[in-house]
């Protein structure tokens, strides 16, 4: 009957199916197989759409995106499942040592559009290697960069602290030929220095990972606690936190007093903050706080206390993977309840907001994440956390529960969640296997969880 509709009501229908269904639906009548065929670069592109395989659900946005793929949208579908079954322990995988950033990294990141690896050392420096050659590209000096530094990276821009409570910021050289630096905040003669002395070092016949001084901002109280997103850093002293725009080396707005008490706590120590274009996020010791920009205003708070009940235990699996090169391993999931005794002594450690600002992952440091898409809906009260957050607890620490979680990052590409506790590395990716187009409520938790073995 398919076949039978008109074929923008067929094409409609056919762009709810997930990828594996359309492999299977061409081979039910000639006609079916007709339709897909000559209408195959629309709904494998409805279909990335539909499994999060690329960033935005604008059309527009998405035939652009496709354009840069250099490949038709059937072909990138299958590569993106091929991986994600990597991912999941289906299909070969692989580790590569990248030895050009030195054995002492402290912090690390990635540039995949640019082939870039970002990193800085427990004992000083800072480096940048080529991802795919695995050689070093620039640098700076351990005289310059201290030990132990923070390191944010953010569309061409580097941030990272000094021991004068300063940032620093370095911008891409191919990024800004036509400009020397930021007018409003410049740099110091220090970073000037450690600027001339590195071109005589490094090869400047291609500029690629090479960067240059661009601003130092000043911070207006002691600040260890930044992120940097969209070119927008956010600082965070003990009483108030700072909005920087790096690109104009411009202080924009100061969310004050965020300690003020709410629900009978303070936010506490601070542990980690995250910023958008409409919120900032600030992780203490008691809350998580979520600040509107453009005011300050705190529109919402969560207290590990405050947790939903329901929660799924990650389970160690005892098999091999799926595939025999593989080194990824899928884990077992049990539905269980989150305790009062649990939950009392537990701490927010890390909080991430979706590049498309619509869903945020947090991490607790007994190792409950909680994942809260649409998190907005909570902020207006269209829904509760236990109505639409997945909780996770990864299996507990050797030594004490409340140092089980290390590490929590978040894909700004497909929403995959990568956490490090004291028992390796997980991925926590959304379950591809199901339409969230389609479906009210969506099988619970919803997501697929790896550990690297």
């Amino acid at each position: 009957m398919l076949h039978l509709l008109p074929v923008e009501i067929a094409l409609q229908v056919v762009s709810y199916l997930p990828i594996q269904t359309l492999h299977r639906i061409v081979q039910v009548s000639r006609a079916w197989f007709d339709l897909i065929a000559a209408n195959e670069s629309t709904v494998y592109r409805n279909a990335a759409t539909l499994h999060r395989l690329v960033q935005d659900e604008n059309c527009d946005d998405l035939a652009s995106q496709a354009s840069c793929l250099e490949t038709n949208w059937k072909a990138f579908c299958c590569r993106e499942f091929q991986i994600e079954w990597g991912w999941r322990g289906k299909a070969p995988s692989y580790v590569e040592e990248l030895s050009a950033s030195g054995a002492s990294v402290h912090r690390i990141k990635v540039d995949e559009d640019s082939g870039l690896v970002i990193t800085t050392s427990q004992r000083g420096g800072l480096s940048v290697t080529n991802l795919k050659g695995n050689a070093l590209l620039w640098g700076l000096p351990p005289s310059h960069v201290v030990m132990y530094a923070h390191l944010e990276y953010d569309h061409g821009y580097i941030v990272f602290n000094r021991l004068d409570n300063c940032k620093e910021v370095w911008r891409r050289v191919v990024d800004a030929d036509n400009e020397d630096h930021c007018t409003e905040s410049p740099p110091d003669e220090d970073m000037l220095s450690a600027w001339a002395q590195g071109t005589f070092r490094w090869d400047a016949s291609t500029r690629h990972g090479h960067f240059k001084p661009w601003a130092l901002l000043h911070m207006p109280d002691h600040a260890r606690f930044f992120r940097l997103s969209h070119q927008t850093l956010l600082a965070s002293a003990a009483e108030n936190a700072y909005v920087w725009d790096v690109s104009q080396g411009r202080l924009i707005e100061t969310v004050c007093d965020i300690q003020r008490r709410h629900r009978g706590q303070t936010l506490g120590h601070i542990r980690y903050v995250e910023v958008n274009d409409k919120y900032a996020f600030i992780c203490g010791s008691n809350q998580l706080r979520i600040f509107e920009r453009g005011g300050g205003a705190l529109v919402y708070d969560l207290s590990p206390r405050n947790l939903a009940r329901k929660i799924w235990n990650i389970l160690s699996s005892g098999k091999q993977p799926a595939h025999n090169s593989s080194i990824v391993k899928r884990q077992k999931l049990q539905q269980s309840n989150l305790t009062t005794s649990s939950s009392a002594n537990d701490q927010f450690m890390a909080v991430h907001v979706s590049g498309n600002g619509k869903d945020i992952v947090a991490l607790t440091i007994c190792g409950v994440l909680i994942i809260i898409p649409g998190f907005q809906r909570l902020i207006s009260g269209e829904a509760t956390l236990s109505n639409i957050a997945v909780q996770l607890r990864f299996p507990p620490s050797d030594r004490r529960l409340q140092d089980t979680a290390i590490y929590l990052a978040l894909s700004e590409k497909d929403g995959k969640v990568a956490a490090v506790t004291r028992r390796g590395l997980y991925l926590v990716s959304p379950d591809i296997e199901f339409s969230n187009l389609t479906t009210e409520c969506p099988p619970q938790p919803g997501v697929v969880v790896s550990r690297l073995t």
